[in-house]
Order: structure tokens, then C-alpha cells, then sequence
């Protein structure tokens, strides 16, 4: 084994002792030192791995590959990103004797892939269906490691189940609690990037179906929302350069509160805010359009080319909207057609919630919203795709199930227990009395991301690196 392979392994090793005193409901917290801000208290594995920077660049190099194996498990599960770190640095360190023993990378990269398949393969044995609150409440609470947070969590999926909307905010109450609205999520691009935000607050909505070709068009609109200092949404088809121009100039010197997407899905928006649809079919242009008709919404998030809107202030036609799109869906024959008009009557009859999550600091907030984010996307995981028993167990039982003949199953089946290890090491618990469950789509991530980043790292031979 060369220079460079060493300093890899070094550096996976030397994150995963940094993450591993997180794992279990005894984990401890690490707290982040950030330059901006107040320093982060948290537990969630991916958080401190995002802001691990060895010392050492090519230590680094190694501890980034299997980063990566904990982002994309947040992605899939939202849980279990330290176990992957736990994990890809156990079948790393049983990796290293078997290249010691001689066989060849490459060789162990295929027989690893081959025997993370045969794994996957067990798992269904022990997967059972969710059919009671208290299953739910035992996941959520296993996540956010919280009984009183956990319930929260359970009782807002149990209202909404796996396909509502769930939007988390912090508040300076001091208090978490739990409010239901209505709630949509609509395809929009924010168009310009200067005028990104993550999210508004009790705004105004313009929503046309046309294109706004001058800031003479909207101006008494953009004139009232500064005055009030109103946040403003504009859903439209599109844009002039020499409107969004105008935009950015609002928002950068009057501070005005703004943001403009683009959208097809005006019709939907209109109805879900209680906006009148500036089009010309309702005999309405922007020229002629005045603060009435404006709609309202009590909080929109902006996610990458969506827009989640949550509002209480429906439109009476509300009913008759969805009743036209159902006829629609009764009319159509084209089978891409019918499975985008039931996903739109799903987004418009969704019910949605907003946690609000409030601390006496705000460092106990920011520590508290990440637990809670990782209990809803676990919890929603586990109503979809069902649990298994936790606190590692069934890492263990896969790992019986594994063959010793095979080079790659051997050292899967090695390397699986060190999850359990470690959450007794921080949890001392009974095996035989253990009542915490995992989603088992968790388990199934864990075990894909962590053997495929490991697999990459063993055949990495060598380091090219532009530092001086």
C-alpha cells in the first residue's frame, strides 16, 4: 500500500471517529464553529461530515469521497447518515487486509457491489408494514431522539400521511408547535438569481397568464408594496429583461420584498391564493390590474424549480376548479396525461403543515429544526416503504445472512456490526427488550452508499493534487 492510499484511509478513518459519538439516541453533539453567525449544535451526521476540513489535503481527499456517501443518504432516507460513514469506513478498514492478503482492487470493487446486492436481497424478510400511530410515533421519536418532538412529527404525518406538505421555519417564541393550512406545490422558476430567497412570508400574489413586458404595466402594484412593505410573489409566463431588470433595482434600493417565477400553472395558483387571473379570456390586463386582485398567502418556499404555497385563503371556486380538472382526468385517454392530472388534483387537495420550531436560543433552534427535518423525511420513508427493528439489530441480521465464501460477503458481513457496535458503545440497550424501529428505506440506503463509496476508494491508487 503507497503513500497516497494510506492518507485516504487515514482521512476516512478520522471522520468517521469525528461523527461516530453522534450515532444512537444516546449520541452525543458536536458543536460547529462557523465564522458567520452563532456556533451549531447538532447531532445530524451529514451536518458535521459538510463541515469536516482535515488538516491534511490528502487525508481530506479521503473523507470527502465518503462524505458523499452520507449526502446521498440524507437525500434517499433524511436518516442513517452517520451509519454510512460508520459503516463505509468499516468495509474500508476490512478491505485494506484483504488487498494486504493480495487480491486486487478491482476484483474486491465487483465482489462488494455483488455482495451490497445479496444484502439488499435480505432485508424484505424483516420489513413490516406500518399500520398503527404508535409505530409512527417510535420512528419519529427514534430519529429526532425526542419523545415531545418526535409525537409533533407523528401527529402531523398521521393528518397529512406521506404525500402532504410538511414546511419547517424557525421562530424567536421560544416555543414548537404544529399548524395546519392548505397547501400546493407548483412548478416555477424564480427568474433572475438576484432574486432567489428561500422562502415568503403573508405575501401578495400577482398571477398572470401572459407575459409582463414593461414595469409601467405593474407599477401601482410594485408602488403599494413598497409602501406597506408588503412581500410580493409574481407568477407569470414570462419576462422582459427590462422588467426584471427593474426588479432586481426595486429589491436592491427600495428593499422591497419581491420575487418573480415563472410558471405554467397559473390557473392552479390563482385558485389556491384566491387571486384573480389577469388573462384577457377574463376580459382583465395588467394595465387594469389594481391591489384587489391580488391574492394572499401565508408562507411560499422556493425548492429548486417549485414552489410550495401554503395558504388559508382558498377561492370560492375553489371546488369547482378541482371538479373541472377531475373531468378532465375522466376525458383524457393518454396515460402520461391522466398520471400528471391526478398528481395535480393531489397537490391542490393537499392538506399542509408548517412546524414552527422555536428555542430559548437560537443555536438550541438551529440544533432542534435539524432533528426534526431528519424525523419527517424518516418518518414519511417508514409509512411508504414500512420499518425494521432499529438500534442496528438488523444490520446484524443481514450480516448472519451473508455467505462466507465469497470475498465481497465476507467483508460486508464483517463490517455491518460496527453500526451496532457503536450505537451500544454510545446506548448501552438489550437486544432482547429493544423497541426502537428504523425506516427501511434507511437501511437499504445505508448499505447502497456506503459500500459504493468505499468501492470507489479502494481503487484509488494514486493522488494528483495542484497544492504547493
Amino acid at each position: 500500500m503507497n503513500k497516497a492510499q494510506r492518507s485516504l484511509y487515514r482521512g476516512v478513518n478520522k471522520l468517521n471517529n469525528i461523527v461516530k459519538i453522534t450515532i444512537g439516541p444516546n449520541g452525543r453533539n458536536v458543536i460547529i464553529d462557523r465564522n458567520n453567525g452563532s456556533p451549531l449544535i447538532t447531532n445530524d451526521g451529514v451536518t458535521i461530515a459538510k463541515e469536516v476540513t482535515l488538516p491534511n489535503r490528502y487525508e481530506n481527499l479521503g473523507a470527502d469521497v465518503i462524505k458523499q456517501a452520507s449526502l446521498k443518504t440524507n437525500i434517499e432516507a433524511g436518516d442513517g447518515t452517520t451509519s454510512a460513514i460508520v459503516l463505509a469506513s468499516a468495509i474500508i478498514n476490512q478491505t485494506r487486509r484483504a488487498i494486504m492478503w493480495g487480491y486486487q482492487p478491482m476484483v474486491l470493487k465487483d465482489a462488494l457491489l455483488s455482495a451490497a446486492r445479496k444484502a439488499l436481497d435480505l432485508l424484505p424478510q424483516y420489513v413490516r408494514r406500518i399500520h398503527k400511530y404508535e409505530d409512527l410515533l417510535r420512528v419519529a421519536t427514534n430519529s429526532c431522539a425526542n419523545a415531545e418532538d418526535g409525537e409533533l412529527v407523528a401527529k402531523a404525518l398521521t393528518k397529512i400521511g406521506p404525500d402532504g406538505l410538511i414546511s419547517l421555519e424557525m421562530n424567536q417564541m421560544g416555543i414548537t408547535q404544529l399548524n395546519f393550512t392548505n397547501g400546493v406545490k407548483l412548478s416555477a422558476q424564480i427568474a433572475s438569481p438576484y432574486l432567489k430567497t428561500k422562502s415568503l412570508h403573508n405575501a401578495k400574489v400577482l398571477v398572470t397568464s401572459n407575459t409582463i413586458k414593461s414595469i409601467q404595466e405593474i407599477l401601482p402594484i410594485l408602488e403599494d408594496a413598497v409602501q406597506k412593505q408588503t412581500p410580493l410573489l409574481l407568477v407569470a409566463e414570462d419576462y422582459t429583461p427590462e422588467v426584471i431588470n427593474a426588479l432586481v433595482l426595486n429589491r436592491a434600493k427600495a428593499g422591497l420584498q419581491i420575487v418573480a417565477v415563472r410558471s405554467n400553472a397559473t390557473t392552479d395558483c390563482a385558485v389556491i391564493t384566491n387571486a384573480t387571473l389577469i388573462d384577457p379570456q377574463n376580459d382583465l390586463t395588467l394595465a387594469r390590474a389594481t391591489t384587489t386582485h391580488l391574492g394572499k398567502a401565508s408562507q411560499i418556499i422556493f425548492e429548486n424549480e417549485q414552489m410550495i404555497i401554503l395558504s388559508d385563503e382558498k377561492s370560492p371556486t375553489f371546488e369547482q376548479h378541482i371538479n373541472l380538472v377531475k373531468d378532465e382526468l375522466t376525458a383524457a385517454t393518454d396515460n402520461y396525461q391522466r398520471t400528471r392530472l391526478k398528481e395535480r388534483i393531489a397537490n391542490l387537495t393537499t392538506t399542509a403543515c408548517v412546524i414552527s420550531v422555536g428555542c430559548p436560543t437560537e443555536a438550541a433552534t438551529m440544533e432542534k429544526r435539524l432533528r426534526i427535518e431528519d424525523a419527517v423525511a424518516a418518518t414519511t420513508n417508514a409509512m411508504r416503504d414500512g420499518v425494521v427493528i432499529g438500534g442496528g439489530l438488523t444490520y446484524l441480521k443481514i450480516a448472519k445472512g451473508l455467505s462466507k465464501q465469497t470475498i465481497g460477503e465476507r467483508i460486508l458481513k464483517r463490517a455491518l456490526p460496527a453500526i451496532y457496535r457503536q450505537i451500544n458503545h454510545n446506548y448501552h440497550f438489550n437486544t432482547k427488550t429493544c423497541t426502537a424501529i428504523d425506516a427501511a428505506t434507511v437501511i437499504k440506503s445505508v448499505i447502497q452508499n456506503a459500500t459504493s463509496a468505499a468501492a470507489i476508494l479502494i481503487t484509488t491508487g494514486e493522488i494528483i493534487s495542484n497544492a504547493i
